[in-house]
This record gives structure tokens, C-alpha cells and sequence, in this order.
């Protein structure tokens, strides 16, 4: 199968993605493109590369998951990093099928093993902000002739990390200077005191996010080059995993980057709904009920019971590691 699939993440809290810092202060990450009427204009990108590396992840956890297996350093780095070209193994298209054969999500990223690359099987675009500056790139259906500047989208959000060392009501759980001496034997007078004494890293400040603002939208576009059904659960396996937790960008950890996600995919000529990802689940489109069976069956009957008949043959290629 050859499969074009348009995604749109909405997003429910602010999003993060760093270009640049300024001192305390950062910067959401930007890339020149030529706008509408010829002239180049900067606008926010949220990397191909990011999302692509999350979805590996989040495949890869799955799969980990699934057949409860730890590997050796060097597999770890082959599924979740994409692995590494080195060592001695030459390159071998037998070893390389049967990586694809029992790793059907390898096969969708590829990657390094030893000195040869086993190319993946899916592109992954920039996700653009749907604002007025990239409605020409935008498939037909989407484009809004009355779309703001993506700029108009943007916020700048501070805060403030206190130092907790000098909060009076916290001091009774920082050693002092005699019960240091205890653990360590270093006390000093004061002239006893070494003439270069490391300064402490402050640690009050205050500092400064630029943010896209909840309830944006951006447009990206995924290709699957010549896929197999398993693969296709493969990666219907990364979005599954990923909605355990759907946040993208940076900051996850204050709640920024919470998304739903929606695909639609277009095969042979026609364009259908494929799954749509909102906090803690994967839904396949209700206009779509024959594609929600198969999207189901990828994932539950024909992947996990893959990974399950398979998993001796893969547990042992994963122990033998990259040679």
C-alpha cells in the first residue's frame, strides 16, 4: 500500500518548540518560506524530525511492551535512535529482510545496523501553523482565505524559580555547615577558607517562553511508501502508545503540548477518514466503520498476535545484538 495521510494537530494547552534562546528568554522555532505573494516570511515550525522521533519512540515502547523484552545497548539504539554505522559486520541484505520480517516497526523507520543503512519507509513533513502565510501549501479542502498570521497565534508566558535555600520554613532540611563537616571533615575558618571558593549557581531567576497559543491548529503530511499490512499496525501501534500521553514539543511536564491529532488518508485515488488521537484514545473515524475494523484488526489480531507467535525468533535476534 502507498498511503498519503494529512495530519492536523489541534492543540489543547500551549505548545513549545525552541528555535533559539536568548539568555533566559526562548524563542519559538522558525523556518523561511516563500508566502502567497512570492516574498519570503518567516513562520513557526514544529519539526518533521520531532514528531518522526517521537512516533519512534512510542512504537518502540509498544513493542517492548508487548513482548517484555530488555536489550543490549546496542539494539536500544537501534530502536529507539535509529541505531549507528560502524563496527565490522559487512553489509548483508539477508540479515537486513530479516530484520524487516520479524521488526515490522524497524522496517517502517529503519535505520543503521553495523556499516549498512536499511532505508525506512515513511516521510514525514514540517507541521505548520494553518495561518495565513502557508495557505498555499495547504491541501485545497483546507485553506482559509480569511486566516490570520500565525503570529497573531504566538503568547509569551514567564515564571519564576524561586531559591527554596532561603525559605526559613525549609531550613530545617539543609545540612549546616558543622553537619557537612561531619559527613565530609571539611570545616574552615574563616581564614583557614580556600582563597578560590566555588560560588553557588544562583537559583532564583526569572525566565521568559514564547508559546503558541492553545486552540492552533498545524498541517503536516505523512507518506507510507509500499506498505504491508502488519507495518500499517505497526504504526497504528505508535499512535496507540502515543495517546497514553498525547503532548508534543517541550514542557510536557507543565502541560504544554497537549494535542488531539487527526489523519486522513488517501489511497489509490481516494481520500478517507484514518484515526483520530484525543487524550487516552486512538478512534478510528465514526464515518468510517469498515476502516475502524481493519485499523482494529491491524493493531490487536494480526500485530499483537505477530509479535506474540514471533516472539522467540525476535527475542533471540534482539540478544544476539548488532555485531
Amino acid at each position: 500500500m502507498n498511503i498519503k495521510l494529512d495530519g492536523i494537530f489541534t492543540m489543547l494547552a500551549p505548545l513549545s518548540h525552541i528555535g533559539m534562546s536568548i539568555g533566559p528568554d526562548s524563542y519559538l522555532n522558525t523556518v523561511t518560506i516563500i508566502d502567497p505573494h512570492g516574498k519570503p516570511c518567516e513562520v513557526f515550525c514544529y519539526t518533521g524530525n520531532a514528531w518522526r522521533g517521537q512516533l519512534r519512540d512510542m512504537g518502540a515502547k509498544y513493542l517492548l511492551n508487548k513482548l517484555g523484552a530488555k536489550l543490549p545497548l546496542e539494539l536500544f539504539y537501534l530502536l529507539f535512535s535509529g541505531g549507528a554505522i560502524g563496527g565490522t559486520q559487512s553489509i548483508d541484505i539477508d540479515q537486513g529482510r530479516r530484520y524487516r520480517q520479524v521488526l515490522p516497526f524497524f522496517s517502517i523507520f529503519g535505520g543503521g545496523v553495523g556499516n549498512q543503512i536499511l532505508p525506512g519507509k515513511m516521510n514525514i513533513g514540517p507541521s505548520y501553523p494553518m495561518g495565513k502565510e502557508v495557505q498555499h501549501l495547504l491541501p485545497e479542502e483546507l485553506r482559509n482565505p480569511e486566516a490570520k498570521s500565525w503570529k497573531t497565534w504566538t503568547t509569551e508566558q514567564s515564571f519564576t524559580r524561586k531559591d527554596d535555600a532561603k525559605d526559613d520554613n525549609l531550613a530545617k532540611f539543609l545540612q549546616t555547615a558543622q553537619e557537612r563537616a561531619a559527613i565530609t571533615g571539611e570545616l574552615f575558618t574563616a581564614e583557614e577558607k580556600p582563597k578560590k571558593e566555588k560560588k553557588d549557581a544562583p537559583q532564583q531567576m526569572r525566565y521568559t517562553q514564547e508559546l503558541l497559543a492553545a486552540g492552533s491548529r498545524l498541517y503536516h503530511r505523512i507518506t507510507l511508501k509500499d506498505f504491508t499490512e502488519l507495518e500499517l499496525g505497526a504504526f497504528v501501534s505508535c499512535l496507540t502508545q502515543f495517546a497514553e500521553a498525547p503532548y508534543i514539543g517541550g514542557q510536557s511536564r507543565k502541560g504544554d503540548g497537549l494535542c488531539s491529532l487527526d489523519y486522513e488518508m488517501t489511497i489509490d485515488g481516494e481520500k478517507q477518514d484514518f484515526v483520530t488521537v484525543h487524550p487516552e484514545k486512538v478512534l478510528p473515524s465514526p464515518l468510517a466503520a469498515e476502516a475502524k475494523k481493519n485499523y482494529d484488526r491491524f493493531l490487536q489480531d494480526m500485530y499483537d498476535n505477530y509479535l506474540i507467535e514471533n516472539k522467540q525468533d525476535l527475542v533471540k535476534l534482539m540478544e544476539a545484538g548488532v555485531q
